[in-house]
């Protein structure tokens, strides 16, 4: 008698991988929750069983993108040698997280001001990463290093001069990905106080 081999379940990375495909290819409002199930190869049933809705799916490809992101960036300022290194270094993750999935990244910008949990998703990942470049600041100053009043607002206004040159090459087209790192790195320099050297 043979052996009856049961399909395997689909998992939520296939259907994430076919939602990344279709909403950069047709946008994210313009793609059916049919048409993603029938991309993702999943019955109704098994999509339902890994989330609840399209914005879900939109938002765990926005977590998990961050996640990356934040991962490395903190592997990465521990290996930094001073303000510029970690500048450059920093720039080069970013670059390099987000180079290769520009249409997700535009997505993400274009879209999370009208989808609530990706916009929540979104708020905490920049929190998290002025928060992390605010510790930096903070411990630079108290070494005498920078003189700076306020650490976490310099965070923050590093965090959203860099978006700005962020939508100027996902949204508007402005940049390609080597004047995107040029820009980057010209703006967060223009912004950040000189280190006094040791």
């Amino acid at each position: 008698m043979p052996t009856l081999r049961r399909a395997t379940k689909p998992s939520a990375d296939r259907i994430l991988h076919a939602a990344e495909t279709l909403f950069a290819d047709r946008g994210f409002g313009e793609v059916s929750l049919r048409q993603l199930i029938a991309a993702a190869g999943v019955s109704t049933t098994a999509f339902y069983a890994r989330f609840d809705s399209k914005a879900a799916v939109l938002d765990t490809l926005t977590e998990r993108l961050f996640a990356d992101l934040h991962t490395e960036a903190v592997t990465t300022l521990h290996q930094v040698r001073d303000l510029d290194d970690g500048i450059v270094r920093g720039i080069d993750l970013l670059c390099a997280r987000f180079g290769p999935r520009k249409p997700l990244v535009r997505l993400i910008v274009a879209e999370s001001g009208s989808l609530a949990p990706m916009l929540s998703t979104r708020r905490r990942s920049y929190t998290l990463l002025a928060g992390l470049l605010a510790a930096r600041l903070h411990a630079l100053a108290q070494r005498g290093r920078i003189e700076v009043a306020d650490p976490s607002a310099l965070a923050w206004a590093i965090v959203g001069a860099l978006e700005i040159q962020i939508v100027r090459w996902a949204v508007w087209g402005d940049l390609d990905l080597t004047e995107l790192r040029t820009q980057l790195l010209a703006t967060a320099r223009a912004i950040l106080p000189t280190e006094r050297t040791p």
